[in-house]
């Protein structure tokens, strides 16, 4: 399983709801289903939306058995999973984030720098953030390949950056 989105807040009196996407084209959440809820046995199948729209930078669905807003309210602040094999299969050095969370990150010099605990979008580029237990400290390092992100190996769970110094 992995968590493609988010279920917000309500929205309005007649049973609308926030929905957060996770995915890097933020519409391609739609193409994706049944959405398993987080903390539930529901399943929600494209069937099931009889209508969404954009609102602000996220969506606003309306499902065929929620008509009021406390309906609604029992599906919100749950994550929407989806199973592995539902995503697309990626080419060659094509990452999903997943596959980059947990990765144990070295510098040229083979010193361990940490452990990849987070990935932080920003407009330019996105930043791993790595937990270097030796420091007890973050340390944020650009994802640009290659200019900084050497390899990646995703079977051992590996990624290779420039020396960073100021570590």
């Amino acid at each position: 399983m992995i968590i493609i989105g988010k279920i917000g807040h309500p929205y309005g009196i007649l049973g609308w709801i926030h929905v957060i996407s996770f995915t890097e084209i933020k519409k391609n959440i739609f193409n994706y289903f049944p959405w398993i809820l987080e903390r539930s046995c529901l399943k929600i199948h494209k069937k099931d939306i009889l209508i969404y729209r954009k609102y602000m930078d996220h969506f606003l669905i309306k499902l065929n058995y929620i008509n009021n807003r406390n309906q609604a309210y029992e599906f919100s602040k749950r994550n929407i999973s989806i199973q592995l094999q539902k995503l697309p299969i990626l080419k060659n050095q094509e990452y999903y984030w997943y596959h980059i969370l947990y990765c144990t990150v070295f510098n040229l010099k083979n010193e361990k720098l940490g452990l990849v605990t987070n990935i932080l979008e920003n407009k330019i580029y996105n930043t791993l953030k790595i937990f270097n237990s030796k420091k007890n400290k973050n340390i944020y390092i650009p994802f640009v390949q290659p200019d900084i992100i050497k390899k990646i190996d995703i079977e051992k769970k590996i990624i290779i950056v420039v020396y960073i110094p100021y570590i």
